[in-house]
Parts: C-alpha cells; structure tokens; sequence
C-alpha cells in the first residue's frame, strides 16, 4: 500500500501548526514530517505540538543530522516524542545540508556518521548499558536512558539521494525519503542500491520503501503554481546533484542558480529555473496535472509519496486539493 504525507517547513507561526496538522489528519495522510533545515524553527518542539493535538498520524522531523547535533540527543527527543503520541513516532536521519552555513565545506565520512547515529541511537533506546566506540560518535556505559522508552523499535528512514547512502539505507532503515526526487528514471537508481544494501544485511529488499519527497506546488491555477516551484528550487536545485544529472539539468542553469541564491537574489535565481528543472524535482500544477504523475512515480516502485515545501502558493489551500481531490483518486485507485 503507498503512504501518503505532508511535509512542513519551520516557517509558520508555532501555533497555526496545531490547525494544520488536525486539518492534514482530517483528510487520511499517513505521516507529517517537520524540515529541521538551518535558520528556521526546530522541529522538535513544532512536532511535539503536533503530536499533543492529534490522534492517528505517525510524526517525525525529515530529516535530523547528526553533523550538527549530537545522536544522543536526537535519541531522547525521539523517544519523549514518541511516549507522548502513543507509539506515532518516526526519525528521518541524513547527512544534512547547508553546512557551508556553519563553514563545513566538506563532511567527513558523511555515510559512517549517519551509520553510527543509527547505531547509536537504537543502543539507547534498547537500554543498552555497555560503551559505544564508533569511529566518530563514542559513548560511555554511563551514557542510558534514565526512563523506559514507550518502544523500541521506532522507524528510522535515511533521506538521501546518493548511492552509497541508500546502500546504507537497505542495511538499516525502514525506507529511504528523496526530497527533491520527482523523476521516475531515478527510482530504478535508488531501487537497485538499497537491494544492494539489503542484500548486504540479510534483509529483503522489499522490506525497505522508497519514499519520494517532491518540492510541492499544487494549485487551482497552474500559473501560480509553477511560479513557486521555480521560487522554492531556486533555493534547492544546487543541492539535488545527482539527481539533476540523471534528469538532464544543464550545470550552467545550476551555477547561474547558485550564484543568485549566494547573493540572495532568489527571484534572479527562480527566473534560471528551467521548465525541465520544475518537472522533474517538484509535484506541481493542478490536481488533474499531478495525478498522472504520481501514477508514474509509483509505477516506477515508489512506496511513499510525501508532499513537499511549500506545498502551493496557498499552504492550506493546497492542503485542502491534495485531500480532497488526489487522495481519494488513490485510495480508490490502490484498493482496487
């Protein structure tokens, strides 16, 4: 069965969240994830918000990195989050990115980083009492819970586009979630290298989704819904590499999109953004425009389609045509 989500940028005013997230519940979603992206609102008290005022939807931050907190620390918040919903908690975990923010130009070992903080916090929350040596994260046996986790086994997704990452994400996780992947020539990619993964592990590969998190813009008028996917991936298209290779993308349009969104010209930089680039990294036009795509991507083995910032020139307008219009196509179509 293919999952259905939204994903919410840390960019509203904290309480508008609560009606939101009711309203995402009201309509069937499966799972509302929270961006904890750099410079805007951290997702776990916006998540906490969310999980105190429903009642059925998995929640989760998509994605937390480890370069800039420390596992452990996303083990307990995962865990407090997870007793106060009642068992609806879910951790996206990733590399991250904008870290040249923070004057990190290059990661070190990013895939072992990210191998270790799943290790470390499933250690944590399995109580375990015995040291944890990693070649980048280590922990004393004095580092353990000091209460009972509501669950064990919480869902761990890797985001990530890259080969070796979604290798990674056939060894240990529950699904794998491309923000930025709306190209069904792709999918094949990240099926074969999380079946390595599995593989690997001595898991089946069909135990591990693939959830697609397209850059969103769905709206009543086509016009205006592309013009802000170009807004929105005038922020996101330099950091799609590989995917924007694979699609076709021209890495001149990418340098030219770079450079207007260093300077903070994001309009100079959304007037490079290609027809091409709108298609093939976000979900967008009217709700009869996205049904046939989303059709596509799930014939091409995505599992999870998850809606994605900024969701349409109107949030809860677009909120309103996905529950109303596309869900209930596919809730139809898939229990066929």
């Amino acid at each position: 069965m293919v999952k259905f989500s939204i994903a919410m940028q840390g960019s509203y005013p904290l309480r508008d969240y609560i009606r939101m997230s009711q309203k995402i519940e009201s309509y069937g979603f499966d799972c509302i994830a929270v961006y904890d992206d750099l410079m805007f609102k951290p997702a776990w008290p916006i998540l906490t918000l969310i999980g105190e005022h429903t009642e059925r939807i998995e929640v989760g931050p998509g994605i937390v990195t480890p370069q800039v907190v420390h596992p452990a620390y996303h083990a307990g918040n995962l865990a407090e989050l997870d007793e106060l919903t009642g068992g609806r908690a879910v951790l996206g975990i990733a590399r991250g990115a904008f870290m040249e923010f923070l004057g990190i130009e290059k990661q070190r070992k990013p895939i072992t980083m990210v191998r270790e903080s799943i290790q470390l916090i499933r250690h944590l929350l399995n109580g375990e009492r015995t040291p944890f040596r990693g070649e980048i994260f280590t922990a004393t046996e004095e580092l353990f819970f000091r209460f009972e986790p509501h669950r064990r086994d919480i869902p761990i997704f890797i985001g990530t586009w890259g080969p070796k990452m979604c290798q990674l994400a056939g060894e240990l996780a529950t699904e794998t979630k491309s923000d930025g992947l709306w190209d069904p020539n792709y999918v094949p990619i990240i099926r074969e290298n999380l079946d390595i993964g599995a593989r690997r592990a001595g898991r089946e590969p069909e135990e591990v989704g693939i959830c697609a998190g397209p850059l969103c813009s769905i709206s009543s008028d086509r016009a205006a819904a592309v013009a802000a996917a170009r807004r929105v991936l005038a922020v996101y298209l330099p950091y799609l590499h590989p995917m924007t290779e694979v699609a076709g993308i021209p890495a001149d349009e990418i340098r030219k999109v770079r450079e207007a969104a260093a300077a903070g010209d994001f309009e100079k930089g959304a007037s490079y953004v290609s027809d091409l680039a709108v298609r093939k990294h976000s979900v967008t036009g009217t709700p009869d425009d996205v049904i046939p795509q989303i059709e596509a991507m799930i014939a091409a083995g995505v599992t999870h389609v998850a809606f994605g910032h900024p969701l349409g020139p109107d949030f809860e307008a677009a909120v309103d045509l996905i529950g109303t219009e596309i869900l209930p196509y596919f809730t139809t179509t898939l229990s066929r």
